[in-house]
Parts: C-alpha cells; sequence; structure tokens
C-alpha cells in the first residue's frame, strides 16, 4: 500500500521527468505515455497524480516560477539598487540560457489562470517582480533615481527588456560565436545592456 510519502515522491518524480523530456524533446515530445514510460510506470499510475498534459505544465510553471525567484536570490546581498538590479538580470538571463525550454514554458506559453490562484500563491509566484519594483522605489527614495519616475512601469520595463535579452541570447542571435557581432563577455554586455536602461531612472 503507497504511502503519502511515496505519493509525493512520484509526484516530484513526474514533474522531474517531464522537464527532462520537455528539454530533451520540446512540448510535442512531452506525452503521457512518455513520461509513464521514461518513468517505468503504468499510465494509470500517472492519471492518480494529474489528469492531464495540462496539468503537468501547470505544475511544471508554479514549480519554475519558484527556481526563478530562487536563482535570484543572490542580488539581495548587494546594498546599492542599482547593483542589485544589474545583477538581478545577470542571474535572470543565466537562467534562462540554462533551462531554455522551462523558460519557454514559464514566458512563452500559456499563461497560468492567474485569477483562480488563492492571492498567496500569486504574490509568491510575482515575488521577483516584486522584488524589483522595490529596489527602483528605493533607488527613487534614496535620490538615486528621478522622483517622477513611474515604478511600476519602470519595473515593468526592465523585465521586457531583459526577457527580450534572454530570448535573444537563447536563440544565439547575441553571443560569442555570432558571425557578425560576436560578444566575447556574454556576463559583462547583460550588465552594460541594465546599466545604460538604468541611466534613464537617474536623477
Amino acid at each position: 500500500m503507497s504511502t503519502r510519502r511515496d505519493r509525493a515522491s512520484l509526484r516530484e518524480s513526474i514533474i522531474q521527468t517531464s522537464l527532462e523530456l520537455g528539454s530533451e524533446l520540446g512540448e510535442d515530445g512531452l506525452t503521457m505515455r512518455g513520461i509513464a514510460a521514461r518513468l517505468g510506470v503504468s499510465a494509470t499510475a500517472l492519471y492518480q497524480h494529474f489528469e492531464s498534459k495540462q496539468a503537468i505544465l501547470h505544475e511544471i510553471r508554479v514549480w519554475g516560477l519558484q527556481q526563478l525567484a530562487a536563482a535570484l536570490e543572490p542580488a539581495q546581498e548587494l546594498v546599492d539598487s542599482a547593483d542589485r538590479l544589474t545583477r538581478m538580470a545577470v542571474l535572470y538571463v543565466e537562467f534562462a540560457r540554462q533551462n531554455p525550454w522551462l523558460y519557454e514554458v514559464l514566458m512563452e506559453q500559456e499563461q497560468l489562470p492567474w485569477n483562480e490562484l488563492p492571492r498567496d500563491e500569486v504574490d509568491r509566484l510575482l515575488a521577483p517582480l516584486a522584488t524589483v519594483r522595490g529596489h527602483v522605489q528605493s533607488a527613487v527614495d534614496s535620490g538615486a533615481f528621478r522622483a517622477e519616475l513611474d515604478v511600476n512601469a519602470a519595473a515593468m520595463g526592465l523585465w521586457a527588456s531583459v526577457h527580450g535579452l534572454a530570448s535573444l541570447m537563447i536563440a544565439g542571435r547575441i553571443s560569442a560565436h555570432h558571425p557578425v557581432m560576436p560578444v566575447s563577455d556574454e556576463a559583462a554586455f547583460v550588465r552594460g545592456f541594465v546599466r545604460n536602461m538604468l541611466l534613464g531612472f537617474n536623477a
């Protein structure tokens, strides 16, 4: 007879295996039958945890946003708001490039059903954007950024720009091996990109 721990372990294994298959084969290659075969379990066992592939993708999105938030945590150790924002951007791009399929699922596919999620879960999932907004506000409060700056628009603009940068780098449009516009130090390029954006916020 399976225990609660066994069920939780299988659920986690399903998510991890789905991530592996998705990364290897893309979403078209991610099937319930394929996941079950990779795990060595029956399809019936799989359906006891997730009713469909879409349910698994939903869980992957929730898990992935939590992983992204954890990946950005080291930036919080920096004192200066501009330094924190710049470091967050570098870590964000690193996460995207290290997990290209997961990043595609998170940012370029169907969204989570935000209106159906509990408020505390929404807050937890949107924590990275809220953190960026907080750093921008801190820079405004300290006088480093303009007092009239629209903090919400600035935070969203930063995210949108860094998201676009990450997507371009994943696609190889910005890389050390680009035949026309090679970027020798990609981390330095990201830092410079964000610093140039922040200049527009300066007081």
